[in-house]
């Protein structure tokens, strides 16, 4: 099953990405129009259309991300582990919270 890498605007990216991977011999296709000059001039450019850069093998998802980050591509982020801890430890310590004071007003 096809999985979507990467969505741009700028065909000239995507048309390059492509080509990389598929030099690579990862398997992969685009969808979409994306954003050109010519659409702009007939007053269309706030409908430009995404374009959808997908993969056909799950296994290629690491080596396609690292080819489309060395053209350019904005790399995948994720917030930083300590702030997912600490994120978990408020929402415990508020669940324990309210918990203790539900057992407290149910025993007056």
């Amino acid at each position: 099953m096809a999985q979507l890498i990467y969505e741009t605007t700028d065909p000239d990216f995507a048309d390059g990405a492509v080509r990389a991977l598929q030099r690579a011999d990862i398997p992969c296709y685009r969808v979409g129009h994306g954003y050109t000059s010519a659409a702009a001039d007939l007053g269309r450019a706030a409908t430009e259309s995404q374009i959808c850069i997908y993969i056909e093998r799950d296994t290629d998802y690491a080596e396609a991300n690292r080819i489309l980050v060395s053209l350019g591509a904005a790399p995948e982020t994720s917030p930083p582990a300590w702030l997912i801890g600490l994120i978990m430890l408020t929402a415990a310590l508020i669940a324990l919270w309210v918990a203790m004071g539900w057992t407290q007003a149910e025993s007056h």
